[in-house]
């Protein structure tokens, strides 16, 4: 089933090249979501080996809890991106859902494969499809931003592909359950895996790693922005993830919680002082990667759980503040600056609140759950990191009241939105009703997000079932 996924996806994008049918793409990321959510909906870790080769001598693509989780998650935003996407894109549209399916499988890729060297390659089709959509408008914005995560990205890479090939000098297998079981704690195997932790730290956009993010993402379409916040940063934190526990490397939590500080308040400070609301965003989210990292960094059930949970709802909140946004920059006239910006219109108005009140974290909105548990976490382990996390929490209060107040609440020059298409509508109302969803009833998420902590703190089955053929 999930190498049916995959071919679906990779005969819609090139043949929507050739037919000129957006419906191809859209469709495919649409079937390959509800795909997922069927396998998700089963028990056990599922496994595909290409040509019938058992691991580790052939290639085995193997998906457990966490994976499924985060598929499910690229596939759900990637729906509503390309829904969203009919009326954003005017022009060469047959271009745009071809790269944007193309990105679908390269994140889909990373997040299924049990080969690393597998993950290496579907980078570079996520990077690539990457590259080619920010730089879509082909104005001076979007190609500066381009170059910039070109530079930043052909450097991660680099990294990965020199992390891998020194692993596969050292222990001879590619396949990471077979690795899993070979590596030591010696400087022959921490330097490929801190090449491997330095790369993937780039394509989070974690300090001092973010340098290009915001640039790229000012330059992009909003729905191509909504993708990079929302679903990009949790397939890196996915690679992070996967190599620390699986490789038994948990010991550097410490180092998680350092760059997990830091980058939440370097991006908290940062984008209060944006006039650009895209710039504004781009920062936000990732002092918002600050909270995940910080999380995961405690290294107990309670920060993990919050760590994947809040990861969950930055990813919807961030989505549905990017294609807000998008909607409002579009009717606009293309302004982006708050000092300019100025709209009407209360369902933008009231959807956008909901996704800057999730970030937040204000109850009863589904960030505050998560939230919740990172601070509780945080406090077990150091008070002092617990209070600057909601020190944190309170700048991200007040960017997001400048914001609003200069998009939705200013009364010079403001702009009238009326008519806006259902279809871009949609998503967006989808979206922020999760927003409430998941906040009434937590729940909900955590029936997502616990067996997803439990395959990865159980990375000894993973490599059973891998190894073992199921």
């Amino acid at each position: 089933m999930i190498g049916y996924i995959i071919l679906i996806l990779i005969v819609a994008t090139f043949l929507s090249l050739i037919v000129r049918r957006d419906i191809l793409p859209i469709g495919a990321i649409i079937i390959s979501f509800l795909f997922l959510v069927f396998l998700a909906a089963g028990s056990g870790i599922v496994l595909f080996e290409f040509g019938g080769w058992e691991a580790p001598f052939g290639i085995v693509w193997a998906a457990d809890k966490l994976s499924m989780m985060i598929a499910m998650l690229v596939t759900g935003i990637a729906s509503l991106v390309a829904v969203y996407s009919l009326r954003y894109i005017k022009e060469r549209r047959h271009r745009y859902y071809s790269l944007l399916s193309l990105m679908t499988i390269g994140m889909l890729g990373v997040s299924l494969t049990g080969d690393i060297f597998n993950l290496y390659v579907f980078f570079e089709i996520f990077s690539i499809s990457s590259y080619a959509l920010v730089a879509f408008f082909l104005d001076d914005y979007a190609i500066e931003g381009a170059f910039k995560y070109l530079v930043a990205g052909s450097f991660a890479t680099t990294m990965l592909l020199l992390g891998i090939a020194l692993l596969y000098g050292s222990a001879g297998t590619l396949n990471m359950a077979d690795l899993s079981s070979q590596i030591l704690q010696t400087p022959m195997f921490l330097v490929p895996l801190a090449l491997l932790i330095t790369g993937f730290g780039l394509k989070v956009a974690m300090v001092p790693f973010h340098f290009w993010k915001p640039d790229a993402i000012e330059g992009t379409p909003s729905p191509i922005g909504a993708i990079f916040t929302a679903v990009s940063t949790s397939i890196g934190i996915y690679c992070i993830l996967r190599v620390l526990f699986i490789f038994s490397l948990i010991e550097l939590n410490t180092l998680l919680i350092v760059f997990g500080v830091v980058t939440m308040v370097v991006g908290a400070v940062m984008a209060f002082m944006q006039d650009n609301i895209k710039r504004l965003l781009a920062y936000s989210s990732i002092s918002q990667i600050g909270y995940i990292l910080l999380a995961l960094g405690l290294g107990t059930y309670l920060g993990i759980s919050g760590g994947l949970y809040q990861l969950l709802n930055n990813a919807i909140a961030n989505a549905l503040l990017f294609l807000s946004i998008g909607v409002v920059i579009l009717y606009s006239g293309g302004r982006e600056r708050l000092s300019n910006l100025s709209v009407k219109n209360n369902i933008l108005m009231f959807c956008f609140g909901i996704g800057a009140l999730s970030i937040i974290g204000i109850p009863p909105l589904a960030g505050f759950a998560s939230k919740y548990m990172i601070y509780l976490a945080a406090w077990e382990v150091s008070p002092p990191i617990a209070a600057i996390s909601i020190i944190v929490a309170a700048f991200t209060l007040a960017y997001y009241l400048k914001a609003f107040s200069c998009v939705f609440l200013n009364p010079r020059g403001r702009t009238e939105i009326k008519g806006i298409p259902l279809i871009m509508l949609i998503p967006i109302i989808i979206l922020a009703a999760l927003c409430i969803i998941l906040g009434i009833l937590p729940h909900l998420g955590l029936y997502v997000v616990e067996p997803a902590v439990q395959a990865l703190t159980n990375s000894s089955g993973y490599v059973a079932a891998v190894l073992g053929g199921g």
